[in-house]
């Protein structure tokens, strides 16, 4: 059993004790515990019998006595008395009889004349002469050897009468009574000690048998955990240690197969690793990692380059490394890593050595199998190429749009330059006639000044933005421009309702003048609309998210939603698709350029502007600007 302990000892562990021993040790334990209880409890009930039988005794006599001697206390007749006493101490057991009268005197004390007619002052006598029961019962001691005795008192009463006429009191010797009670332990102590020594015996038996295959299994497994596999236990002990052999039997065939299968996954694991390392090293899109404590878990090649860090070793790198060569790239991560780890997208501008980058950040979250953040993975995809293609898409498309603007200034300028033509062919042949001259003079000026106006707005739609952009609220722009048009409103019965939140909608980054003009064609547009009169709503709302995909930059919060909606005609469909185009207009006045130029300005300020409509029903203009920070 030694050598198995030494097998089994794989290390540091507690001090090794066999089962069998600690079977053995709990049956002993058990057995002398129950068997102690079993003494007790019979001792305890043998003594307690053996003293009621003495108790019962000492009474009987002093009542058998308490009996004859009613007559000779009622006459006072001491000599029946004596006689009386010295005839009961006759048994052994009976160490002294004493017999007091009313006045509580000694009238007979057996073997002690010499008491007869005094006062005894000792403390078991005064408790038997004042108990007031049918019967006193006290332990004490008698004698020069103080052998212990029970004294038993018992009061005299005449028939007739409740005055007590004496006292009989019966000293039975304890000594038989003792001697009984040791005998009954010493015969319970011996029967305890044969059980004990049985139990032992068998238990030993008992533990021999259990612990012989447990000792086999025990062999087993500790050759099992070096990686002896190839083995079988037989046990046939038709109990648990034979269901447990069995299932060990099994749980090796199991691991045997499992082994062989971690193996075939092993080399799978080992080709997937090489491929998406591979994978990794070849991809053009950079690829980034990053623990929650911001230390850089994987970096592909592609990553180090956008990010400036080729000669850096990976994995001693932190997200801070990266604040010196791409800040920008630098606070998208710890933003994500200190926000909710959500996805977003972001496009980062790098100014690199050669030319400056445009990098599209998007990230997710790599949880483990508790659902905890693990990592956060960042995807880096160069867009330079991309956006130079915008542009040039861009490009191509105003030069498409330049045959439909020239169709749409010659039709513009034709009329006021024909009405110039007119009257400059008119001018030689009417300039004598009254009235002329002040026509000529009102007509090609206002003109001229409308040939202007579409040049001016022409010009705005067409060169590039130099906007001045500061952060602004969407509310006090607003209301700036409805009270514009205040004196319009009254006088076409246009009741104009604003719905702005109680609290603060937010703070964009806007051009102020422009944003003005942008909000104040869509209310030119809407009085236009409604010329019988109606009802102008413009709403102020917070968004999280927007019904088009976009980009969020790294300033950006949200977006502010505006709604300009009125109760108007409305616009077909059709129209509806043509309606930010240039020169393009539903009414008989106008050159089509106001939504054109609202369209440009919104777009510029990194907003989109959509439109709803039903005919007969009204339309809703549908703006969305991104939202700073707070």
């Amino acid at each position: 059993m030694k050598n198995l302990a030494d097998n089994a000892d794989l290390g540091k562990r507690p001090r090794f004790i066999p089962l069998k021993y600690r079977f053995i040790l709990i049956s002993s334990l058990l057995l002398i515990v129950l068997l102690g209880a079993i003494a007790v409890i019979l001792s305890i009930y043998q003594s307690a019998t053996i003293r009621n039988m003495v108790e019962r005794r000492g009474i009987a006599i002093a009542q058998s006595l308490a009996a004859t001697s009613k007559a000779a206390l009622a006459t006072y007749n001491y000599i029946a008395i004596e006689q009386t006493v010295n005839q009961a101490v006759q048994d052994p057991d009976t160490l002294y009889v004493i017999i007091h009268d009313k006045e509580d005197r000694v009238a007979g004390y057996s073997r002690r004349p010499d008491l007869q007619g005094e006062y005894l002052t000792d403390a078991v006598t005064e408790r038997a002469l004042a108990a007031a029961a049918a019967h006193s019962i006290q332990r004490g001691t008698w004698g020069a050897e103080n052998i212990p005795v029970l004294d038993v008192s018992v009061p005299v009463f005449l028939p007739g009468s409740e005055l007590r006429w004496g006292t009989i009191r019966v000293g039975v010797s304890l000594q038989p009574m003792y001697r009984q009670i040791h005998q009954t332990w010493l015969i319970i102590a011996l029967l305890g000690l044969v059980a004990l020594a049985g139990g032992v015996l068998l238990s030993i038996w008992a533990a021999g048998r259990i612990t012989r295959p447990l000792n086999a299994l025990v062999r087993a497994t500790v050759q099992a955990a070096r990686g002896n596999l190839q083995q079988r236990i037989e046990i046939r002990t038709r109990d648990e240690v034979e269901v447990l052999a069995d299932n060990f039997n099994a749980m090796i065939g199991e691991i045997l197969a499992q082994r062989e299968q971690l193996k075939e996954q092993l080399i799978e694991i080992r080709r997937l690793q090489r491929y998406t390392e591979q994978l990794l090293n070849t991809m053009s899109d950079g690829l980034l990692s990053v623990t929650r404590t911001g230390k850089i878990a994987t970096m592909n090649p592609a990553a180090r380059c956008m990010s400036g860090l080729d000669g850096e070793v990976a994995k001693e790198l932190h997200i801070s490394h990266l604040q010196a060569q791409t800040p920008a790239l630098s606070d998208y991560v710890n933003e994500l890593l200190q926000e909710s780890f959500g996805s977003r997208q972001q496009e980062i501008h790098i100014r690199g050595v050669s030319h400056p980058r445009v990098i599209l950040a998007s990230s997710s979250v790599l949880r483990d199998a508790d659902g905890n953040f693990a990592e956060l993975i960042v995807n880096l995809h160069d867009i330079t190429e991309l956006k130079k293609l915008e542009a040039r898409v861009r490009q191509t498309e105003r030069l498409a749009a330049l045959g439909t603007l020239a169709a749409g200034m010659a039709h513009e300028i034709r009329n006021p330059l024909s009405a110039i033509k007119t009257f400059v062919q008119l001018l030689p042949r009417k300039l004598e006639r009254p009235g002329f001259l002040e026509k000529f003079n009102r007509t090609v000026p206002r003109e001229l000044d409308r040939i202007n106006r579409l040049i001016e707005d022409l010009l705005q739609l067409a060169r590039e933005p130099r906007y001045h952009f500061v952060p602004v609220h969407v509310q006090s722009l607003l209301k700036q421009c409805v009270e514009l048009f205040d004196e319009d409103l009254k006088k076409t019965e246009i009741r104009c309702r604003t719905q702005f939140p109680q609290t603060d909608s937010g703070v964009i980054l806007a051009d102020s003048d422009q944003l003005i003009k942008a909000f104040h064609n869509l209310v030119r547009n809407a009085v236009q609309a409604m010329p019988d009169g109606g009802e102008l709503t413009i709403e102020v709302a917070r968004r999280e998210t927007v019904p088009f995909e976009t980009v969020m930059n790294a300033n950006q919060q949200g977006w502010i939603q505006i709604s300009f909606k009125d109760t108007g005609a409305g616009i077909s469909a059709e129209d509806a698709r043509n309606i930010f185009n240039p020169f393009f207009t539903t009414k008989d006045t106008g050159t089509g350029l106001g939504l054109a130029i609202t369209h440009k300005v919104i777009t510029e300020h990194g907003g989109q502007i959509d439109v709803q409509t039903i005919n007969e029903e009204g339309t809703c203009f549908i703006i969305y600007l991104p939202a700073l920070k707070r």
